[in-house]
């Protein structure tokens, strides 16, 4: 068993943050939960570039850094820059094998995470979770690692704050489009969490009465994507779709953007946790990777999954076939987009 932590005596904590979008949202309650118990440490928080973005000016970070850990070097790197803080203490979110090298490199005499990944060894303060057959949300994971520093997180959405700064950068990218406003989503980390992409040109081309205008979310590597939908949509039959990737989108105004949004119409990725925490309603498609992974208590959102029928002990990851993303049907998500606009707008009225 390893000693017990005495948060109240740190004066310096670095946090490595998970590396997915969504993974980053859905770590801000356990972390904001942590700067409000203890007010006087100071939390310096390191990660890759969508996850600095997406907890830029939240949850009481004292500072926030990019950190590039990648290649044979990397963890050298990175330990070097997180040593240059003199942390008391380290603690990865992160849950492979690099982040806890990384932190043993730093010299931190204090090192918390989870011990799976062949990662107990270098970590002081190994932090073992309950075994489940089935899958466990993440947030309870972040929930569990900050509990060790004898924090109370409470049972609650992520919630990502915009100032009006970053409101008035995504009005500008918004200009001229009429509302209601509905935001695609067609990519996703990996091929088979994509719902086809002329089921979503066809959702658009069915919700042309419900929507105002649409546009299409995405990075950089989802560029020919959303090109693709972009050019199925330039129909008469179509309302109007911008594809905003090709005007100026970025991971900088990405917040901004997502939160002025009427609904979000979404594959499992990291803009649905972000649309989520900025309180966008949500549309989330769910193939091949099962929900209760990201499941997120008191989120507005509508879940479709390709198999609603697999029963509790099963976990959609383990049956591609059957939870095949395409099994979603067109006429099911213009139904729940359509009843999530007309609530959308009709709270705001």
């Amino acid at each position: 068993m390893s000693p017990s932590i005495e948060t109240d005596r740190l004066q310096r904590l670095v946090v490595l943050l998970p590396n997915w979008l969504g993974d980053a949202v859905m770590s801000e309650p356990a972390l904001t939960a942590l700067h409000q118990s203890h007010p006087q440490l100071e939390i310096i928080a390191f990660g890759r570039p969508a996850a600095v973005e997406t907890l830029r000016d939240q949850c009481g970070l004292s500072s926030i850094h990019r950190l590039d850990d990648r290649g044979l070097l990397g963890p050298v790197r990175a330990a070097r820059e997180i040593r240059a803080m003199k942390p008391d203490a380290v603690l990865t979110l992160r849950g492979s094998f690099r982040s806890a090298l990384v932190a043993w490199l730093s010299g931190c005499p204090i090192r918390i995470g989870t011990p799976g990944d062949g990662r107990r060894r270098l970590l002081t303060h190994p932090i073992p979770l309950p075994s489940t057959p089935r899958p466990r949300p993440t947030t309870r994971l972040y929930n569990d690692l900050i509990g060790a520093l004898g924090v109370e997180v409470p049972d609650r959405p992520p919630f990502i704050k915009i100032d009006e700064s970053e409101r008035a950068v995504a009005g500008k990218l918004l200009e001229g489009l009429d509302q209601p406003i509905l935001g695609i989503v067609p990519g996703g980390s990996k091929i088979p969490k994509r719902w086809p992409v002329d089921r979503f040109a066809d959702s658009i081309r069915r919700l042309q009465h419900q929507v105002g205008s649409c546009v299409l979310l995405g990075g950089p590597d989802e560029l020919e994507l959303l090109r693709e939908l972009h050019a199925l949509c330039n129909t008469p039959d179509h309302p109007p779709v911008r594809n905003l990737a090709d005007e100026g989108l970025s991971l900088e105004n990405l917040r901004g953007v997502v939160a002025s949004c009427d609904a979000l119409l979404c594959n499992d990725t990291g803009p649905r946790h972000l649309a989520i925490a900025t309180g966008t309603p949500t549309i989330a498609l769910f193939g091949p990777t099962d929900h209760r992974w990201t499941l997120i208590p008191g989120a507005k959102e509508r879940l479709l999954l390709a198999e609603p029928f697999l029963d509790a002990d099963h976990v959609a990851d383990r049956h591609p076939d059957a939870c095949r993303i395409d099994r979603i049907a067109v006429g099911d998500v213009v139904h729940a987009t359509t009843t999530t606009l007309e609530s959308s707008v009709s709270s705001q009225s």
